[in-house]
């Protein structure tokens, strides 16, 4: 049985995760009673990665009562095209709602840009603006389209703008929402494992619900209240005696690319070849292993090897079982091992696709022979 030789703990759980998304996570933090926040895209985009690349896109909305906080983020160098376009999206959101308290550039620290917004004199941001000939949907043209010809609009929404602007350049995002989040997720109550996987599993929820708003082209609100709601449910299935991410936003942000050698070439890749599975079906039993491993690093981190091993044992036992019982029938195959063996019952794993991944795991050519499970045997 392979050992853990890293610590993924702490702060490390929020690596990966677009800083878009951080940034609003951090924002959630911000919320009290009757709060609520938005991530909205202002641009018709196609988001195929990360939100980041497309960071001029979104923007984040925190609203208190009936006053917001506008928030547009970079984590990158701004250059003066990013620069036009965070005015051309603040332009016509004050155009749009006079209830804006507070307009704030978020960055990264590690770009070292400097606080230059308003180097673009009101004057030539109007030129610049009535010269444009982009198409209809473009910011620019959008904003053309508000302010039109009435200059003395348009430098009072930009002096409004300027008035209620705020810089902010953050050296380390990651520790910020770790300490933030300490009271509401019991920071003090569990082990730091626990906290770190829970900040973890909001930050994929987030991210999993965002990116299924973005693709129907609406805004994405959570309110107070249901931040709450999903911070208790989180609670619950990550404490010092359970693991249990919700699967459906753990496969939303896992995907597997089958052109991967490393996968193609994987021993649990062949004996699924072997089973005849459709491409689909192949694929989806792949992230069950991804889950499963999940969540056996993360018992193994905490000291837990004998709860993997129960599971494991109890996998390959149901295995062994099957494989017997299709032997004596005369019906034995691949798919039908692969198949009965997931229908076997496991009562150290709560969720099907936690035991479905088990048995996947069990396939790989690290695991021992006395433990290893096989849908077709292997060629000699």
């Amino acid at each position: 049985m392979d050992l853990i030789k890293t610590n993924d703990s702490g702060i490390q759980s929020l690596r990966g995760f677009s800083y878009q998304i951080k940034v609003f996570v951090y924002y959630m933090s911000k919320m009290m009673s009757n709060m609520q926040i938005e991530f909205e895209t202002v641009e018709d985009v196609v988001v195929k990665s990360s939100i980041d690349e497309h960071s001029d896109s979104f923007r984040s909305l925190l609203k208190k009562e009936d006053s917001y906080y506008a928030i547009q983020v970079k984590q990158t160098s701004i250059d003066n095209d990013s620069k036009k376009k965070i005015l051309y999206n603040w332009l016509l959101l004050e155009a749009d709602s006079a209830n804006i308290v507070s307009y704030i550039l978020f960055t990264d620290d590690t770009y070292n840009n400097s606080d230059s917004l308003f180097e673009i004199d009101v004057e030539n941001l109007f030129l610049i603006i009535q010269r444009s000939n982009k198409r209809g949907n473009a910011l620019v043209s959008k904003v053309k389209k508000i302010y039109g010809n009435n200059f003395e609009n348009f430098s009072k929404a930009y002096c409004n703008i300027k008035e209620k602007y705020m810089f902010v350049s953050e050296q380390d995002i990651d520790n910020k929402i770790f300490n933030e989040f300490s009271v509401i997720f019991h920071k003090e109550g569990v082990s730091e494992l626990v906290y770190a996987a829970r900040i973890k599993e909001m930050a994929q929820t987030i991210t999993y619900e965002i990116l299924t708003v973005i693709c129907r082209k609406t805004p994405y609100r959570l309110t107070y209240k249901s931040m709450l709601q999903k911070i208790e449910d989180i609670c619950d299935r990550i404490k010092n005696d359970r693991f249990e991410p919700d699967y459906t936003v753990f496969r939303k942000n896992n995907k597997i690319n089958l052109s991967d050698q490393i996968i193609a070439n994987s021993r649990e890749y062949r004996q699924l070849l072997a089973c005849n599975l459709k491409i689909s079906r192949l694929e989806e039993h792949l992230i069950y292993l991804q889950y499963y491993e999940s969540i056996r690093y993360r018992y193994l981190e905490d000291n837990k090897l004998n709860y993997v091993e129960d599971i494991e044992r109890t996998t390959y036992d149901n295995f062994c079982d099957v494989k017997e019982l299709l032997e004596q029938e005369n019906s034995d195959s691949p798919y039908q091992r692969l198949n009965k063996t997931k229908e076997k019952q496991n009562f150290y794993v709560p969720k099907n696709q936690t035991r479905y991944g088990s048995c996947i795991y069990l396939t790989k050519e690290l695991i021992e022979e006395d433990m290893k499970i096989s849908w077709a045997e292997d060629e000699s």
